[in-house]
C-alpha cells in the first residue's frame, strides 16, 4: 500500500498500527483479587475483537483445529479511569453476552456494544463445575447489562406531531 495520496490512506490500518506501538495500557476490570459483586460500568470507549491468549503459556489460544480463540476486548470509562473488560466469545460467556443483548431488546450484539454505549459488567464469582469426562474445574461468572433499546414511535403523516 502506497500513501503517496491522501485518497487511498487505510484509516483503521493506522490505528492498528498506532496501538501496536503504544505504550499505553488500560488496566483490567477484574483481576484475582476482585471480590463477587463487584461491578463495572459507563461508557464504552472502544470495542476490540482479538485472540485471546493461552491462561498457562502466554501464547496465543486456538482451538483444536488451529482455528484462534477470539474474545471481544470492551474498554470502559469509568469513574476511576478506562478498564478494559474480556469477554470470550464461545461457551457460558458467548451466552451472558447474548443474554444481556436480548434483554436490551436488541437482536445483535453490534448494536449496542459499540463506542458511546453504556455497559456494565458485574463479577458474580468463581463457580465450580465438572466436564463430560469427569474433570473438576473452576470457571469466574459474570452478567453483563446495557440499557434497553428505545422502542421506535410511528405515527401516522397526519398526526398534530408532525405540525
Amino acid at each position: 500500500m502506497s500513501y503517496a495520496s491522501t485518497d487511498n490512506i487505510d484509516l483503521g490500518l493506522l490505528d492498528e498500527i498506532d496501538a501496536a506501538f503504544s505504550t499505553v495500557t488500560t488496566p483490567s476490570a477484574f483481576n484475582a483479587d476482585t471480590e463477587p459483586g463487584t461491578v463495572v460500568q459507563g461508557v464504552i470507549a472502544e470495542v476490540q475483537l482479538r485472540q485471546s491468549r493461552d491462561y498457562n503459556t502466554g501464547e496465543p489460544a486456538v482451538w483444536p483445529d488451529g482455528k484462534p480463540k477470539n474474545e471481544v476486548v470492551v474498554t470502559v470509562e469509568t469513574d476511576e479511569g478506562a478498564r478494559n473488560v474480556y469477554i470470550p466469545t464461545w461457551g457460558r460467556s458467548k451466552s451472558w453476552l447474548s443474554e444481556a443483548v436480548g434483554k436490551a431488546g436488541a437482536q445483535k450484539v453490534s448494536e449496542v456494544l459499540r463506542p458511546g454505549s453504556q455497559f456494565a459488567a458485574r463479577f458474580e464469582g468463581r463457580r465450580e463445575a465438572v466436564t463430560k469426562r469427569g474433570e473438576e474445574y473452576s470457571y469466574r461468572e459474570y452478567t453483563y447489562r446495557f440499557p434497553a433499546a428505545p422502542v421506535p414511535v410511528t405515527l401516522p403523516p397526519d398526526d398534530p406531531f408532525y405540525d
